[in-house]
């Protein structure tokens, strides 16, 4: 995502801009891969030696408050973020720990209450084994 989109969508949601929180944002969004806190402060404390995983976990905070991002809580020890750009749901591979998107109708999706109960957030999630491992292991 470039610069200037990410600057609108931040102002969008009234997100004030910093060198560190552009490049959070943007990696959560080119890496397509669900990073965790210890993947983005490895991948950026390079190119930002003054980052430090309390300024990650703060500027995810926000992400995830201001609805740019969600928490994918898969398994209890470990947090993984999304970039929310349209529904889907996640399926996590058991053999080599990817995360995947996958974009398929789900009717629940759609409803707004269940037996009266008023929904505002949906998470599914999948677990098992992916084409690619099911692929190398024949």
């Amino acid at each position: 995502m470039k610069k200037e989109e990410i600057l609108k969508i931040f102002k969008e949601k009234g997100i004030k801009p910093s060198y560190q929180r552009i490049r959070i944002f943007s990696y959560t969004t080119e890496k397509k891969k669900h990073p965790s806190v210890d993947e983005i402060y490895e991948s950026l404390q390079r190119e930002i030696p003054t980052l430090s995983k309390t300024t990650i976990y703060n500027t995810l905070k926000l992400f995830v408050n201001k609805k740019l991002l969600s928490e994918v809580l898969i398994e209890e020890d470990e947090v993984r973020y999304d970039y929310i750009e349209k529904p889907h749901f996640h399926f996590k591979c058991r053999s080599c720990r990817k995360i995947y998107d996958i974009y398929k109708e789900c009717p629940i999706v759609d409803c707004k209450e269940v037996d009266g109960h008023k929904i505002e957030e949906h998470h599914i999630y999948l677990i098992g084994i992916c084409k690619n491992c099911l692929n190398k292991n024949g």
